[in-house]
């Protein structure tokens, strides 16, 4: 149950006998493939058959295969679609134009054995030095327009057969460093708090499966100034009680910097309900770390079983539509 948790990227484009076996054990639930693992769509294929085979032979539920298929900057298959970037969708003036998008990026990703976009974008940037908008990442600088325009996207690629991810909760707007490159501590206006929920509240209410949390600390939501992705009162009393998700809740990278070492940090996500924990140099230890929370009580037996529960629904549901 905890190893479904434990999402990991990994060197190569073959995947190697200890990861194999990882994922045979139930080890872990969840992999992200990134630039370095793919070379061609068939390549790609014939890597992503191998992962589920391997989960398949031990007995577990089928993998989630993650990659950012964004648009525009971002994105690992970089001849594959989206052939927009997210403000070029906007420029269509035709939310259908987006919803297109995004049902070609899913077809594209269902056909080589990826069933988890990390997309799309909802961050909605503060002024053109916000990082997220300097990278071309963001769809508009008006809550609205990103909603109108990221929720056709996400139903497109849903509508494949692959699970779509509204990032980077609660919002990244304001930041202007990467928190790929630092610890970032935000501090948005009320009213520019208010705006990052508008795309949530939005798509969470057309059915997106999946939300990933930032690293970044928001201290207006969570004064101890704890990286969202690794804080109750954001996971639990936001997200979940007053947004009403019932999805799967992903962290941003806990590679990044989080003030607390990679393997402490998904131990605290988990802590606060985050679902799946993203390593993506597969640092060792992190089931170990994850079990003594477990045998301590820190991490309950009914949390455990509701993460578990999100996640393996959410595999269902791919299987279900041919996703995995």
């Amino acid at each position: 149950m905890l190893g479904q948790r434990i999402m990991v990227g990994f060197p190569g484009m073959v995947a190697s006998p200890t990861l194999l076996e990882r994922i045979r054990h139930g080890d872990l639930g969840a992999v992200i493939l990134f630039g370095a693992n793919i070379s061609s769509a068939a390549r790609a294929r014939a890597l992503t058959a191998s992962l589920q085979r391997a989960a398949s032979a031990g007995g577990n539920p089928p993998l989630l295969i993650a990659v950012d298929q964004e648009g525009g900057e971002v994105r690992r298959f970089a001849d594959a679609p989206p052939q927009l970037s997210p403000s070029q969708m906007v420029a269509s003036h035709r939310p259908r134009v987006a919803y297109q998008q995004g049902l070609a990026t899913g077809r594209f990703l269902h056909g080589v054995g990826v069933n988890l976009d990390l997309a799309p974008v909802v961050d909605v940037p503060s002024s053109a030095d916000a990082f997220i908008a300097e990278q071309g990442r963001a769809f508009a600088a008006r809550a609205s327009t990103v909603a109108t325009y990221a929720g056709p996207f996400a139903a497109g690629v849903q509508a494949a057969g692959v699970a779509a991810t509204a990032k980077h909760f609660p919002g990244l707007g304001t930041a202007t460093v990467s928190t790929d490159d630092q610890l970032d501590v935000l501090h948005p206006t009320p009213a520019q708090l208010d705006q990052a929920l508008v795309p949530y509240r939005e798509l969470i209410a057309q059915g997106i499966d999946c939300v990933l949390v930032t690293t970044a600390a928001v201290p207006a939501y969570d004064p101890s100034g704890r990286p969202a992705a690794l804080s109750a009162r954001i996971i639990t009393g936001l997200l979940r009680d007053r947004l009403g998700f019932k999805g799967v809740t992903i962290t941003d990278s806990l590679a990044g910097p989080t003030g607390y070492g990679e393997i402490r940090a998904g131990a605290l996500a988990a802590r606060a309900g985050t679902d799946i924990l993203l390593f993506t140099d597969d640092a060792p230890g992190e089931l170990t770390a994850l079990l003594a929370e477990a045998r301590s009580g820190a991490l309950s037996a009914a949390s455990i079983a509701a993460a578990y529960a999100r996640i393996v629904a959410l595999k269902d549901a791919l299987a279900g539509h041919g996703g995995s």
